[in-house]
């Protein structure tokens, strides 16, 4: 089963699962902003069996000129998490991305950048 959002849908201040696979992802920035996956609300779902590892992800825009990036730098970070061996990465666009999906800190780091919301 995915770990998802306790609320088991994303919004502003969503309050995320504390697991290692999450704890791993909060530390993978956006390559253009600086802001974790987490709180841009891109990470859709997460899940771990045994030492496999899958993602699930969506991007802000499709053609996202940073997606491979992205892709790399999440397989990267969750290869470190001890007992992950592999990790399968899932694009979705289901849900659709739009700022609801942004937690607290999320459109915080957003404003603080000046971008508007």
């Amino acid at each position: 089963m995915y770990a998802t959002p306790a609320s088991g849908a994303l919004s502003s201040g969503a309050d995320y699962p504390h697991d290692p696979l999450w704890d791993a992802l909060r530390d993978v920035p956006d390559p253009e902003l600086g802001v974790s996956l987490v709180d841009m609300g891109m990470i859709v779902e997460a899940l771990r069996e045994g030492p496999h590892a899958t993602v699930r992800l969506t991007y802000t825009a499709m053609g996202c000129p940073g997606a491979e990036m992205i892709e790399s730098d999440v397989r990267e970070r969750l290869l470190r998490v001890p007992g992950v061996e592999t990790v399968e990465i899932e694009v979705v666009w289901d849900p659709v991305w739009t700022t609801a999906r942004l937690t607290g800190d999320g459109r915080d780091a957003l404003l603080l950048l000046g971008v508007a919301l």
